[in-house]
């Protein structure tokens, strides 16, 4: 199904990878400084401190339709595009279940910083 892939396609980036490159599954989607063409991919899981747990359903699939983060502020990078060019496009009801499965997998502390500290 392709909702299933759609998640797992999240892993990807927001999840750290092993020395070998493997995805890090003890740290699934608890964001990544070396995400894709070298952005940060933050901490999604439920976590309140690091992660999105202060998201609603509603603010996780207002995001996923329009790329605007809760506190009003905008995606850039790679996202916005996967927003655009994919997530907004997907039924409400689809958004609702990813919603759903982010809000459902164990939070994880971690906070995602670059080498800047930024």
């Amino acid at each position: 199904h392709y909702l299933v892939r759609a998640a797992a396609h999240c892993g990807e980036c927001h999840t750290p990878r092993t020395l070998t490159g493997g995805l890090d599954g003890s740290m699934w989607l608890a964001g990544s400084r070396e995400g894709p063409e070298g952005e940060l991919a933050p901490n999604i899981t439920p976590d309140r401190k690091t992660g999105i747990g202060d998201w609603t359903t509603r603010d996780l699939v207002w995001y996923l339709q329009t790329g605007f983060k809760p506190e009003g502020d905008d995606t850039q990078g790679l996202m916005s595009e996967v927003i655009e060019h994919g997530y907004a496009n997907l039924p409400v009801e689809d958004l609702r279940a990813m919603a759903a499965y982010l809000k459902s997998i164990p939070a994880i502390e971690n906070e995602v910083k670059g080498g800047d500290g930024s």
